[in-house]
């Protein structure tokens, strides 16, 4: 298993965000989805295990709140596998037709069927998990800061989840290339407590 240090914020003028978030939004996805398959894989192992030793200090038995990726997101497979065999629950978000907080239901990730902006979620029959239940999320999103900072896609839906469980661990997964001096926040914006890549554990 790779260690992870804690890297300097030193300002990286490759790393500086473009002036705002939708233009943030587009250099950054520019990157990610250049990624050969080869570069993502090796990325993807490196990163699993920096979210295993995070959640090594988390209570066994608890939920976490997972992920299943879109397009060229971080995928969560291997994820899903280890939490498990560590002796962690898995939940899913489920996107609720006109609610900003996101719902959470027990689920396999082969059990995840088709549901709003083209994510993968729960069906309507999955036991659904409180939100003081989860004990840590693993979060996605488009650009991260080494500071916790995240842009998503907008609709603020993990702010308004994140903001309802303050107690869970905020765990940001991403590639490196994902990852700059400093994201716009705006006053809704929750920062999490780690954003983990291939070469780093950063943490807020």
């Amino acid at each position: 298993m790779l260690l992870f240090a804690l890297l300097p914020n030193v300002p990286n003028e490759s790393a500086k965000p473009p002036r705002g978030k939708p233009v943030t939004r587009r250099t950054v996805l520019s990157r990610r989805d250049a990624l050969t398959a080869e570069e993502r894989a090796a990325a993807e192992s490196t990163i699993t295990d920096g979210v295993l030793v995070l959640l090594a200090s988390v209570p066994k038995g608890g939920v976490i709140g997972l992920y299943a990726a879109k397009g060229s997101e971080v995928a969560t497979t291997a994820i899903d596998a280890r939490v498990r065999a560590a002796g962690f629950r898995v939940a899913y978000p489920i996107v609720e037709s006109g609610a900003r907080q996101l719902t959470f239901a027990e689920a396999q990730i082969g059990e995840l069927v088709p549901g709003p902006y083209g994510l993968r979620e729960p069906a309507a029959t999955a036991a659904r998990v409180a939100l003081d239940a989860i004990v840590a999320f693993v979060i996605p999103g488009v650009a991260f800061d080494r500071a916790g900072g995240r842009i998503g896609w907008g609709r603020g839906h993990y702010d308004a989840t994140l903001a309802a469980a303050p107690a869970a661990v905020r765990i940001g997964i991403a590639f490196e290339c994902q990852v700059v001096d400093r994201v716009d926040r705006d006053p809704h914006d929750v920062l999490l407590h780690h954003v983990v890549t291939e070469v780093a554990s950063y943490r807020s």
